[in-house]
């Protein structure tokens, strides 16, 4: 998958992530269903994968052997920085446990699954190079 490829799917990825919490939001404003500053996570976690994405692709580019570390480095990166995230946003903010973990894996479960997919598509594609 070419980089130009990714970010279309990125865009529309985003796009489609978004409609979930703004029909929450806004048509049932009364059950808060969206945490306070979600909007903030969102932007975080989408730029995380971004980048995360890019540094795997980068490391899959320079030799066969080192696709799978990338691919494994990645989700594990990216794991720890969410915590990090997460850790941070429970002590700067009071939370609602079970909101703030649908919220959290909402975004976490999401993009991880459409990184993870990006990622095995550039595998497959060099067992034919």
């Amino acid at each position: 998958m070419s980089i130009l490829r990714f970010i279309i799917y990125f865009i529309l990825f985003i796009a489609f992530l978004a409609v979930a919490p703004l029909i929450a939001q806004y048509y049932f404003p009364d059950e808060a269903l969206v945490i306070p500053r979600f909007w903030p996570l969102f932007w975080i976690f989408s730029i995380v994968t971004f980048s995360i994405y890019l540094f795997a692709y980068w490391r899959m580019s320079i030799s066969n052997k080192a696709s799978g570390q990338a691919l494994l480095g990645s989700v594990t990166i990216k794991l720890l920085i969410c915590m990090i995230i997460a850790f941070v946003y429970i002590s700067g903010n009071t939370v609602e446990p079970a909101k703030f973990i649908i919220n959290f894996f909402y975004l976490y479960f999401f993009h991880t699954v459409f990184e993870i997919y990006c990622l095995l598509c550039n595998l497959r594609n060099q067992k034919f190079k």
